[in-house]
């Protein structure tokens, strides 16, 4: 698998999400266009969407954490594969627990974590971004109920929709940021940090 093609036909093949295509064109030109140093992800899955940003910025290095050990060896390899292992750390696990723990500053923040927990990371991550830095924040439409959440209760996905939407709400009025709401994929966020 040496190219980002083949690895997304590999993952649709078995059922492994991966990011929509359009999803995949504007984080790789955001990164592209602001390179970088430090690169924080929540949610590794199979390395795809950090080999993504790693291409698009030569000279950054990536901060990712995944729950499934399964994903991991994955990444793992993916990230063998595109020569990218020496700018990779993987913190396998929980990111509910590794999150709060973590420290330093990032340059750029790529949150593809558990939908339903974005607003419990988000005072985290707000402090971990550096004032310049970059928010990406991934489904935030999630799969198009957030703007019209269900009325019944027994929605299966009526608590992560009502818990996007407050994260949403939290991120569009924060002074701290600029964020734009992209209408592609399942949603996205861009939002630059202008003030700690």
């Amino acid at each position: 698998m040496s190219t980002l093609k083949q690895l997304e036909e590999y993952a649709r093949e078995r059922y492994i999400p991966v990011m929509l295509d359009d999803t995949k064109e504007l984080l790789f030109n955001t990164v592209k266009e602001r390179q970088p140093e430090s690169i924080l992800e929540i949610g590794t899955a199979i390395g795809y969407s950090g080999i993504v940003m790693l291409t698009a910025a030569p000279e950054s290095t990536l901060n990712t954490i995944e729950f499934s050990e399964k994903s991991v060896a994955l990444a793992r390899k993916n990230f063998a594969e595109f020569d990218l292992t020496d700018r990779v750390n993987i913190f396998v696990g929980d990111a509910r627990e590794i999150v709060p723990l973590l420290t330093g500053k990032y340059d750029f923040i790529f949150l593809d974590g558990p939908k339903g927990q974005y607003k419990a990371f988000y005072p985290f991550l707000t402090d971990l971004l550096a004032v310049g830095g970059t928010l990406f924040s991934d489904n935030v439409l999630y799969k198009g109920l957030v703007e019209n959440i269900p009325e019944d209760n027994r929605h299966k996905h009526i608590t992560v929709a009502r818990n996007m939407r407050s994260f949403l709400d939290i991120l569009t009025a924060d002074k701290r940021y600029e964020t734009t709401l992209y209408r592609i994929g399942d949603g996205v966020t861009i939002s630059r940090k202008i003030s700690e």
